[in-house]
């Protein structure tokens, strides 16, 4: 799942004033870069819509040519995350794909497409549109008419000037990208009160800040001060507050190869020609380099698929196995600390951090106190948005309805 990393898209309420309208699907497609914060690449996206509102999404890449089983059980997964949307009346997928495009009969990755279809009859979902993302036009999947879908598609350029993506653009949103369009030589900026400075894209320093992460929520003391100087700054990418959350969860394992598997950090070149940088307050270089190896051998072994929705189910509340609740002890303690100690840029995700925190346990209204506290530190901030919405909606995580992942107070848990 982003958050990837989001996996709630904004619902297009007509009564409230920062609602935004998706009439058209030049703006559903002019959202969802900014949903995911880039622009994906060679990528399935798939996103549910009911109730008028768009609800969840999930971005993973685009399979290797697979047999029929293969592929079946490939869009199974994918189907899966999207029917935990309890108001979904229909799915629209998306692929982004530099392939082309030559003979209007034959659409390239038309059998994945197929069989996310036929899995998401399946789940009783009906497929309302599909569409291929190119480098230069785009055009739906699904649509023979050449009166309403003009081939070879429509310019890339509609999906950047449609109204949505304008209105996102002037709320202060961007999204990075490889080709379209460029991305910032700097700092990018990825919605209200999320920023991160370019390195942490850079897959030794993602790593050398996961390992501060998760050695921490291994550990019952408190870090020191340099210590959560290095995590506060890392919530400022909302990768890694996400990677972080999930580390809390379910361990560094499942952060580290959902993170990658989500496309959250550039290509690793392996953990042997990795460069791991000693940061301020993190493990030395060698102690990096040796937990990443744990965690590649720690992993399930799974497809990246896998590895990514599992890493949105954590976000969503709702994986099958328990989550490990005395680390997310540990990371609401930190969540504390950092709310007391540090700049209101970091002020606003460890609060929206607590939110997600009290959400997962089942406690909705001190959820809702700490992600309005977020909003009014950071107007807009995205995860917390996201989130109140689903809290005031009345949307109970996951773990919160099983009493065999349901968290309890340590004096329950005899």
């Amino acid at each position: 799942m982003d958050e990837s990393s989001d996996h709630f898209l904004p619902a297009s309420e007509p009564g409230r004033a920062d609602a935004l309208c998706v009439r058209e699907p030049e703006d559903l497609l002019g959202y969802i870069p900014h949903a995911l914060g880039e622009w994906p690449q060679e990528s399935l996206v798939g996103v549910t819509v009911g109730a008028g509102s768009v609800g969840v999404s999930v971005r993973v890449d685009l399979p290797d040519v697979l047999e029929p089983a293969e592929l079946a059980r490939f869009a199974a997964t994918l189907c899966d995350y999207l029917a935990t949307d309890p108001l979904a009346d229909g799915a629209v997928l998306a692929v982004y794909s530099a392939a082309e495009w030559r003979d209007l009969e034959a659409p390239p990755h038309a059998a994945t497409v197929t069989a996310a279809a036929l899995a998401l009859a399946d789940f009783g979902i009906p497929l309302l549109d599909a569409w291929l993302v190119g480098e230069r036009t785009w055009r739906s999947l699904l649509c023979e008419q050449a009166a309403c879908c003009p081939w070879p598609g429509q310019s890339i350029e509609t999906i950047r000037g449609s109204r949505v993506s304008a209105e996102l653009v002037y709320r202060g949103s961007s999204f990075e990208s490889g080709a379209f369009p460029q991305r910032s030589e700097a700092v990018a900026r990825r919605g209200p009160g999320e920023e991160r400075p370019e390195a942490w894209w850079d897959p030794g320093t993602f790593a050398a800040a996961l390992a501060a992460w998760d050695e921490t929520l291994s550990a019952p003391r408190m870090p020191d001060d340099d210590r959560l100087g290095l995590l506060g700054a890392s919530l400022l990418r909302p990768a890694l507050r996400d990677a972080a959350v999930v580390a809390a969860a379910l361990g560094g394992p499942a952060a580290w190869q959902g993170s990658r598997a989500i496309g959250a950090l550039d290509p690793w070149p392996g953990a042997a020609d990795a460069k791991f940088p000693a940061l301020a307050g993190g493990l030395s270089t060698a102690g990096v380099g040796v937990r990443v190896r744990e965690w590649e051998d720690g992993g399930a072994g799974g497809e990246d698929v896998d590895a990514a929705l599992e890493f949105g189910a954590v976000i969503l509340g709702r994986t099958r196995e328990r989550p490990l609740w005395e680390r997310i002890g540990r990371l609401e303690r930190m969540m504390r600390v950092l709310v007391e100690r540090e700049e209101p840029e970091v002020r606003a995700p460890a609060l929206a951090v607590l939110g997600w925190i009290f959400w997962a346990r089942g406690r909705g209204s001190k959820a809702s106190g700490f992600l309005r506290r977020a909003l009014a530190a950071a107007p807009g901030y995205r995860f917390a948005d996201l989130l109140v919405r689903v809290v005031d909606g009345g949307e109970l995580a996951g773990w919160a309805r099983c009493p065999e992942t349901a968290w309890r107070r340590i004096s329950e848990a005899a």
